[in-house]
C-alpha cells in the first residue's frame, strides 16, 4: 500500500509540475521579436481543420512554443554556457576566441560562387570598358585567428583571397590579408563586421591603391557602449560584454546631403534611432538599403560607385572625405543597371566592397549590368 501510495504522489506532484509550468508558459508575456536572437519569433500557429489535418499545426505549434518558452533567453545562455564550461570550442558555429571574442566558423563554400562572380565583374568591367577595385575583406577567423581556441578550424583565407585575385587578374585587387593579419582589434568581438580601427586600415588600402594620397586623420567619438551583435545573438553567450560604436570625424570634416532610395533625405551618414536597437551597425548608413546617393562639398569632383555588402557600410565615413559624389549599391536590392550610374568615366572610382565569407555566399553578382 505504501508502495503504491508513493508511486500515486509521485505521479501527482509531476504532473502538478507540469500542469504548473505549462499554465504558466501559457499566460507567460509574448513578443514579437528577441532583442537577444535579433530575429522575429514564430506568430500562433492557425487552428483550422486544414492547418490540422495537413501536419502543419504540429510543425508549427512546437516553433511557437519554443520560441515562446518561459525563460528562453535564460534557457539558451544556459546551453551555451553549458557547453562552454564542458570544453565545447563553438556554439552554434560562433567559437569562444579568447579576450571574450565571438568568432564566426567560416569552414567551407561552394567554389562555383565566387569563381561565378569573378567572372561577373570580369564581364562587368569589359561591357564598361575599364577596369574595376576589389576589396575582399577577410573575416575575424582571419583578422584575429591568434585569439581562436586549440583546434578550431578554418577556410585559407588568405590562399583563397590569392585565389580570387588570380580570377580576377584585369582589375585592382586590394588585398588586406597581411594588414589586417598584423592588425591589432581590428574586429568588434560580438559582431561579424570590421570595426572602425579595420575600415581605417581598409581606407588606407584605397589611398594608396586607388587614390594615390595621404589618408586623412580621424577622431571616434562614442556613440554607444552597448552593441550587441550579430554574433552576440548567434552563439547565445549573453553574458559577453557589449562593444562599443563610434562616430567617425575627419580632421576637417566634408559636409554631407544622403538621400536613401526610399526618398528619405539626412545631412549625416550616421542614423541615431538605430542606436535604440541592439545591433548597432545599422548605425552606419541605416543599414541596409537598395541604394544610397551621397553627395559632399569635398573638393575632388571626383564620384566613386561602390557595389558592396553591410562591411562597406563602417567604411563610408571616411570614403565621404575622398569623393564629392558616391553611389552605394546593394545588389540584393538593387535591379537596374549598374553601368547607367556612369556619367563620367574618367573621373568615376568603382568599387567592389564585400566579406570574403559572403563574396563565396552571394549569388546576386550574376545580375550585375
Amino acid at each position: 500500500m505504501a508502495k503504491d501510495l508513493d508511486k500515486k504522489l509521485t505521479i501527482g506532484i509531476f504532473l502538478i509540475f507540469i500542469g504548473g509550468f505549462s499554465i504558466a508558459n501559457a499566460l507567460y508575456p509574448k513578443s514579437d521579436y528577441s532583442a537577444n536572437e535579433n530575429r522575429y519569433l514564430a506568430k500562433e500557429p492557425e487552428v483550422s481543420v486544414k492547418h490540422v489535418f495537413s501536419g502543419e499545426f504540429d510543425t508549427d505549434f512546437e516553433k511557437w512554443f519554443s520560441d515562446h518558452f518561459i525563460g528562453r533567453d535564460k534557457w539558451i545562455e544556459t546551453k551555451a554556457a553549458t557547453r562552454k564550461a564542458s570544453g565545447a570550442i563553438e556554439n552554434n558555429s560562433v567559437y569562444f576566441a579568447d579576450d571574450d571574442r565571438l568568432i564566426s566558423q567560416f569552414f567551407s563554400y561552394n567554389p562555383k560562387i565566387p569563381a561565378g562572380n569573378a567572372a561577373s565583374i570580369e564581364a562587368f568591367a569589359d561591357s564598361i570598358g575599364s577596369s574595376v577595385n576589389i576589396m575582399l575583406v577577410p573575416t575575424a577567423a582571419y583578422g584575429e585567428s591568434d585569439t581562436l581556441p586549440y583546434g578550431a578550424y578554418n577556410v585559407d583565407q588568405e590562399a583563397l583571397i590569392k585565389e580570387i585575385s588570380a580570377q580576377l587578374g584585369n582589375q585592382n585587387f586590394i588585398d588586406l590579408s597581411d594588414d589586417l593579419k598584423n592588425a591589432d582589434d581590428a574586429y568588434f568581438k560580438t559582431d561579424h563586421h570590421w570595426n572602425e580601427k579595420g575600415a581605417y586600415i581598409g581606407y588606407k588600402a584605397i589611398c594608396d591603391a586607388v587614390l594615390h594620397t595621404e589618408a586623412e586623420e580621424f577622431s571616434y567619438e562614442t556613440a554607444s557602449d552597448s552593441f550587441s551583435g550579430t554574433m552576440y545573438s548567434k552563439s547565445g553567450a549573453f553574458w559577453t560584454k557589449a562593444d562599443s560604436i563610434y562616430t567617425i570625424t575627419a580632421k576637417d570634416p566634408v559636409s554631407v546631403q544622403v538621400e536613401y532610395d526610399d526618398g528619405t533625405e539626412a545631412d549625416t551618414l550616421y542614423s541615431t534611432k538605430r542606436l535604440d536597437e541592439k545591433d548597432k551597425y545599422p548605425y552606419y548608413l541605416d543599414g541596409n538599403h537598395a541604394s544610397v546617393h551621397i553627395t559632399t562639398d569635398a573638393d575632388t569632383q571626383k564620384k566613386a560607385i561602390i557595389i558592396k555588402d553591410s562591411y562597406a557600410h563602417i567604411l563610408i565615413p571616411y570614403l565621404a572625405e575622398e569623393y564629392s559624389d558616391i553611389e552605394v549599391i546593394d545588389l540584393r536590392y538593387y535591379h537596374n543597371a549598374v553601368s547607367d550610374l556612369i556619367t563620367d568615366q574618367d573621373n568615376t572610382d568603382i568599387y567592389f566592397i564585400y566579406s570574403l565569407d559572403n563574396f563565396c555566399q552571394d549569388t546576386n553578382l550574376a545580375f550585375l549590368k
